[in-house]
């Protein structure tokens, strides 16, 4: 169990950073020099690189319990908690997406119980 708590807390560093990375990039179109120059000093592009790396390390402890055939479709819950975090910032749903998620996270499900 302790290794499933912290294979969701390298999940969870990673969807933390996806929605770093998304805000930092805000009103932002990178297709120039100015641009990238703008994301490069951005705080949440380098906090959403901090989680990334975060995300890396912790990982590195589940790898060292877990065959890599059980650890990383783990990663898997990704996107449970992508979708959930994306509800709560007003992202749009769509039924389909739902019930993809859910396919996985049963998927997710097995793999764990075996």
């Amino acid at each position: 169990m302790t290794t499933f708590l912290i294979a969701m807390l390298s999940v969870s560093f990673s969807v933390l950073a996806q929605f770093l990375l998304k805000s930092g990039l805000q009103g932002l179109s990178p297709n120039s020099f100015a641009d990238w120059y703008l994301v490069a000093k951005n705080w949440r592009i380098w906090a959403g690189f901090a989680c990334y790396s975060s995300a890396a390390l912790v990982w590195l402890r589940v790898l060292a319990d877990w065959d890599v055939s059980k650890a990383y479709p783990m990663m898997g819950m990704g996107f449970v908690l992508t979708l959930l975090v994306g509800l709560l910032c007003g992202e749009t749903i769509t039924t389909s997406r739902i019930v993809g998620i859910a396919a996985i996270f049963m998927g997710v499900v097995l793999v764990a119980r075996s």
